[in-house]
């Protein structure tokens, strides 16, 4: 289990059922079916951030609120949770994305949405500009470009280097189920490949208040995607977690309506 028993983990208010996939590069998955299994409702897969995990109490509960309208599928990424692998920062989680995509397509859901928060923002769009085959891509609080640090406000940059800019940091990481690389080369940024998901539609969201990566992210991945696209900043919404609110998901659902069929 990686260690992943100590943690705090939401117990499922909706009709939950588990899941395991293998990536194409031969990494477990681990995640939850939740809501009606039916393949007759648009499927939306929700990929959490850095340091996080499908059963993390507020992704939970944002995900139930999410399955009025979907059948949702939340993962555990790569190098979290009950996942095996070592997390890749959004790099090779487009095969996480990928393979549980492929779960929703097997299962009859004519329609599927990739959604993720922070890492899994930036897993989601480099997935559907490389991978493809969503029928849209839901990117929340994800960076624009790798060269972040000059961005994040002084105390959200020390938290995030304590915790994986450090062998003890990563070392501590390991008893909460995250393992981290110990060596890491970016690939291609978010902005440099969002164009592509054209025409696929393409939904950017992100806080005014994010401390980790400022709006300014959000701008500039708003501006190198191509149409359809949206762009929604929220007042009083820091980083990724922090957003996901029941009036939120209700606003999520409400611009997907706008944009695919649900």
């Amino acid at each position: 289990m990686n260690g992943f028993q100590g943690l705090t983990s939401h117990h499922w208010r909706v009709p939950a059922e588990p899941f395991e996939v293998t990536t194409e590069d031969g990494v477990r998955i681990a995640g939850s079916r939740l809501g009606a299994a039916d393949p007759a409702r648009p499927a939306l897969l929700l990929a959490h951030g850095m340091i996080g995990w499908h059963r993390k109490p507020r992704f939970a509960t944002f995900a139930e609120e999410l399955t009025p309208w979907f059948t949702v599928y939340a993962m555990d990424m790569r190098g979290h949770g009950h996942s095996a692998g070592v997390c890749d920062f959004g790099g090779a989680e487009i095969f996480d994305v990928e393979a549980v995509h492929r779960l929703a397509r097997d299962a009859g859901h004519a329609t599927a949405i990739s959604c993720g928060t922070s890492m899994g923002g930036i897993a989601s769009i480099r997935h559907g500009a490389l991978i493809g085959g969503t029928d849209a891509v839901v990117g929340i609080s994800s960076l624009a470009y790798w060269a972040w640090h000059d961005d994040a406000h002084p105390r959200a940059l020390r938290q995030v280097q304590s915790r994986i800019g450090t062998p003890a940091g990563r070392a501590a990481l390991r008893a909460f189920g995250v393992r981290m690389p110990d060596h890491w080369d970016p690939p291609e940024a978010p902005e440099d490949v969002i164009g592509k998901i054209a025409p696929t539609p393409v939904v950017i969201v992100h806080g005014a208040d994010d401390r980790l990566f400022p709006p300014s992210h959000a701008h500039r991945l708003y501006e190198a995607a191509g149409e359809p696209k949206r762009l929604l900043i929220g007042e009083g919404f820091g980083h990724a977690e922090d957003g996901l609110t029941p009036a939120f998901a209700r606003k999520l659902v409400e611009v997907l309506a706008e944009t695919v069929t649900l």
